[in-house]
C-alpha cells in the first residue's frame, strides 16, 4: 500500500468493494432468470459508481491515469458503437443484444466501468477485505447447496443442485462460477505472496509495533482462507479453462520469487516441459489432457472440449467466407450471424461434421468480438490487455488470468463487470506497492 498520507477516494472505495464483494452474491432467486437480473444490478451499481466518482471528484480524491490505455479504451468504445451502427441487422437487435445482454447498452456499461476506476484512487487491503468476505460467503452458499440446501433460494421449486449441478453458489452455471474465482485468485494470490515476503522482511530488520502486526497477519489469514475457498471451488466445479488460468497465474507468480535474470528462461522452460510432457504422454482417455495431446498430434476432433473446438473450427469458416472483419455485424449479435450461417453451410457441406444445437458464443471472447465488433476492436481490447501485463500495476495479475479464462469462455454481465473494474484499477495512476506477475525482467 501507499503511506498512511495517501487520501483514497472513499465513493470508488465503496464502489469497488460493492463490485468485488457484493455484486457476486446478487439475485433474484432463480437461475432461469438470473442474466436479466444480474444485469438490471449492473445498472444499479453503474449508477451508484457514477455516484461515488462525483463524490471524489468534489473531494479532490482522484488519480490521474496513464493515458495510453485510456486512447486505446477509446478505440474500442468508438468502434464498437460504429459495429452496431453499421450493422447489417434491421431492428437494432445490437442494443440489447440476445439472450446473454451483451449488447451495446452492456459495452458502454463496462467501458463506463473501466474510465471511472481509471481516475480513481481506492484502498486496495479495504477492497481485498471486502472480495475475501463475498468469496466466504459465496463458498458457504455453495457447500450448502452442495449438501441438499438451497440458500436465496436460487433454485426453483422442486430442483436443486442434485438436479442441476452446473448451477452453483449465486451467478449462474460452472462457467460463471469459473471466471469469478479466476478474478479472486488473481487478486488474492499476488497480494499474498506481497504481503508475507513484507512480514518477514520487517521481523527481520525493522521491529513494528504488535498493534500493527496483529492486523497485517489478520489480513495475511483472511487472504489466505479466501484464496484456499477460491482455489478449492475452481477445482471442485470442473471447469477446465479456469483450471488452466489458475496454473498460469500460479507459475508466473512463483516465478516472479526467481533472481529476476531467472525468470524469463524458468517460464519458458516451464511451457516447453508442459508442452513435452503432453505431446508423449496422453492421459486417461476423455480427459482434457487427452484432447490436448490428440490436438497437439494432429486429430482434433469436432466434440473435443464438450463441442467447443467444433464451434471454434466452423466460427473460422463463418469469418473467413462471410468477411466483415472490419465492423463485424454489432455487438452480441454472433448468436443471429453464426446459426443462420450454420444452417446454410452445413446443407452445402453434407459430408462434414454435424454441430448439433443452438450456440449464442464460440467460447472464445477473442473470436466473439471478431464477430461481433471486428479486428479493430479486438486490437483494441488485446492492446489494454498488454499494457496491463507490461505495466507494474498490483492488480493486473487478475487481467493476466482472465484473459486466459477468456481462451474457452466468453464475456457476460454475471461476471464481466468486475473485470471491467479490475482492468480500469491496473492504470490507475498510483504507485504500485508490488511488483506485478508478468514483469519478469
Amino acid at each position: 500500500m501507499q503511506s498512511g498520507q495517501t487520501k483514497y477516494g472513499i465513493g470508488m472505495t465503496v464502489s469497488a468493494c460493492l463490485w468485488l464483494g457484493l455484486f457476486p452474491l446478487l439475485q433474484f432467486g432463480s437461475f432461469h432468470t438470473i442474466t436479466h437480473d444480474k444485469w438490471i444490478c449492473m445498472l444499479v451499481l453503474t449508477g451508484l459508481t457514477l455516484a461515488g466518482f462525483l463524490a471524489d471528484a468534489v473531494m479532490r480524491r482522484l488519480s490521474r491515469p496513464r493515458l495510453l490505455p485510456l486512447l486505446f479504451g477509446g478505440g474500442l468504445l468508438l468502434w464498437t458503437v460504429l459495429s452496431c451502427l453499421f450493422s447489417p441487422y434491421p431492428g437494432s437487435p445490437w442494443w440489447f443484444g440476445t439472450g446473454r445482454r451483451e449488447g451495446l447498452a452492456t459495452q458502454l456499461c463496462y467501458l463506463a466501468l473501466f474510465f471511472l476506476f481509471s481516475f480513481s484512487k481506492v484502498c486496495k487491503k479495504v477492497v481485498l477485505t471486502a472480495a475475501g468476505c463475498g468469496v466466504l460467503v459465496f463458498f458457504a452458499v455453495v457447500l450448502i447447496q452442495r449438501a441438499g440446501g438451497n440458500p436465496f433460494g436460487l433454485y426453483p421449486e422442486g430442483s436443486g443442485y442434485e438436479f442441476a449441478p452446473d448451477f452453483q453458489g449465486t451467478i449462474g452455471n460452472v462457467d460463471m462460477c469459473s471466471a469469478y474465482l479466476v478474478i479472486l485468485c488473481g487478486l488474492f494470490l499476488p497480494e499474498l505472496v506481497g504481503v508475507l515476503r513484507d512480514l518477514v522482511q520487517k521481523a527481520r530488520t525493522v521491529p513494528s509495533s504488535p498493534r500493527k502486526s496483529v492486523k497485517q497477519v489478520f489480513y495475511a489469514c483472511l487472504l489466505l482462507v479466501s484464496l484456499a475457498a477460491a482455489v478449492y471451488l475452481l477445482f471442485t466445479i470442473h471447469v477446465f479453462s479456469g483450471q488452466l488460468a489458475l496454473t498460469v497465474l500460479v507459475a508466473v507468480v512463483l516465478v516472479r520469487l526467481l533472481p529476476k535474470k531467472a525468470r524469463l528462461p524458468i517460464l519458458v522452460l516451464l511451457l516447453a516441459a508442459v508442452l513435452l510432457l503432453v505431446w508423449f504422454w496422453p492421459g486417461e482417455e476423455g480427459t482434457e489432457i487427452w484432447e490436448l495431446h490428440e490436438i497437439l498430434q494432429g486429430r482434433p476432433q469436432y466434440a473435443f472440449g464438450s463441442g467447443r473446438l467444433g464451434v471454434l473450427a466452423r466460427t473460422r469458416t463463418m469469418l473467413q467466407t462471410e468477411g466483415r472483419l472490419l465492423l463485424g455485424t454489432g455487438a452480441d449479435t454472433f448468436a443471429k450471424r453464426f446459426n443462420a450461417f450454420l444452417m446454410t453451410y452445413e446443407m452445402a457441406h453434407p459430408d462434414e461434421p454435424y454441430l448439433d444445437g443452438y450456440y449464442d458464443s464460440p467460447h472464445c471472447e477473442y473470436l466473439a468480438l471478431i464477430s461481433n465488433c471486428g479486428i479493430p476492436a479486438l486490437l483494441c481490447f488485446l492492446a489494454l490487455i498488454v499494457c496491463c501485463c507490461l505495466g507494474r500495476s498490483p492488480w493486473c495479475d487478475t487481467v493476466l488470468a482472465y484473459s486466459v479464462q477468456l481462451l474457452f469462455s466468453f464475456s457476460v454481465c454475471l461476471v464481466a463487470p468486475m473485470f471491467w473494474v479490475v482492468l480500469g484499477l491496473t492504470f490507475t495512476g498510483k504507485k504500485p506497492e508490488h511488483e506485478s506477475a508478468f514483469r519478469l525482467s
